[in-house]
């Protein structure tokens, strides 16, 4: 199932929408129309309520994808690679390919963007005044007004000091500088996160038990996200800190079973998939390595032509992206193999197979090391 749908491309970054946005997207727009707009512009009618309730809407999510690009455009310049940002329901998120390298580069990547939420609650302040000067219709100024706070509060909800909020982020660059270790840096700021994770979640019960039952439910899913990412955020700081200064030659699998070019689907399936259950094999011929043949791929293949069709039919071929060397850092390795169709990459030293690195042969040595305490 597609879960994000590409939208455009705005400085040479890809935007995309998670299918949760919708949902909150509606959510929104149902409440602005039923509630906020019809108790601040009685004199209109229904429909009018429904289009200042989507302007407004469309207005807002494009304020927090200001708020992600202007994160994302500080990364750039630091040369930090930007993979994309993606809209969804607890509003953005930019994808970086690794994380900031130093205090300085972490602090006013984090601080852009609130910045740019404050700047756009200044603009949208401005700009009511203006229209009321001007002495345009209301509903125009109801929305500038709505969007004036809610970028207010979009800037200072992120301000807070709890990772990985951009306060958080801030936070951990500061202890960062000061103390010299990133891990204890990101510890102590995940536990503020987790802390006010607990802190919204505990607010939500309470106004589920006062009748508010819709602002109660949504504070008590913003907790238990902020709750997750702010653990999943230290784990990862701890993986790479593990990672750091390893080789790939520290996790490869060196035992790797290859399949004759000329094997036939059934057989293929039989003596190789059914029996060591991996997602895909090397294809050789004439000890070459031809690339990958994957069971998706095969599941494609109707079963009647499985007799007649051969591995080499359906290989995946080489390419750069599916190769690394045995010698190269293991951090490389990483976006490598997100990126890998088949989650793996062929270890290969002078055109020779030498193994097979895969996300679970990393998380095997990295559950076994913190299992004994390393």
């Amino acid at each position: 199932m597609k879960t994000e749908f590409k939208l455009t491309t705005l400085f040479h970054i890809p935007i995309s929408i998670n299918w949760s946005w919708f949902i909150v997207f509606g959510l929104i727009t149902f409440s602005l129309a039923k509630g906020t707009f019809p108790a601040t512009n009685p004199e209109l009618d229904g429909y009018n309520h429904w289009l200042m309730a989507f302007i407004a809407a469309l207005l807002f999510f494009a304020s927090l994808l200001a708020h992600e690009l202007a994160h994302s455009l500080v990364a750039i310049k630091n040369k930090l690679p930007i993979n994309g940002i993606t809209l969804f329901i607890f509003g953005g998120i930019a994808h970086l390919n690794k994380e900031p390298a130093t205090p300085r580069v972490e602090f006013f990547m984090a601080l852009a963007g609130p910045l740019m939420s404050f700047s756009l609650a200044i603009i949208f302040y401005t700009l009511s005044h203006l229209l009321r000067s001007w002495h345009l219709p209301n509903a125009a100024i109801t929305i500038v007004d709505y969007l004036f706070f809610l970028n207010l509060g979009v800037g200072i909800f992120n301000l807070i000091p709890g990772f990985p909020l951009d306060g958080g982020r801030v936070l951990r660059a500061l202890l960062w500088h000061f103390i010299h270790d990133l891990r204890k840096a990101t510890e102590i700021a995940s536990s503020l996160g987790k802390g006010f994770a607990y802190l919204l979640i505990g607010f939500g019960l309470f106004n589920l038990l006062n009748n508010s039952l819709l602002q109660g439910i949504w504070l008590i899913f913003i907790g238990l996200f902020l709750q997750e990412a702010a653990d999943s955020s230290y784990r990862q700081v701890l993986f790479k800190r593990f990672l750091s200064g390893t080789k790939v030659a520290d996790y490869l699998t060196r035992d790797v079973k290859t399949v004759p070019a000329d094997i036939n689907l059934n057989d293929l399936v039989d003596h190789y998939f059914f029996k060591h259950r991996h997602a895909a094999f090397p294809v050789v011929e004439d000890d070459q390595i031809l690339g990958l043949v994957s069971l998706h791929d095969i599941k494609i293949v109707p079963k009647e032509k499985w007799a007649t069709t051969q591995a080499k039919e359906l290989v995946i071929p080489l390419q750069p992206e599916m190769v690394i060397n045995e010698r190269a850092d293991v951090l490389t390795a990483l976006p490598k193999l997100a990126a890998s169709p088949v989650g793996r990459l062929l270890v290969i030293d002078k055109n020779k197979l030498i193994g097979i690195l895969s996300q679970r042969d990393i998380m095997r040595v990295f559950e076994f090391k913190t299992e004994i305490g390393e």
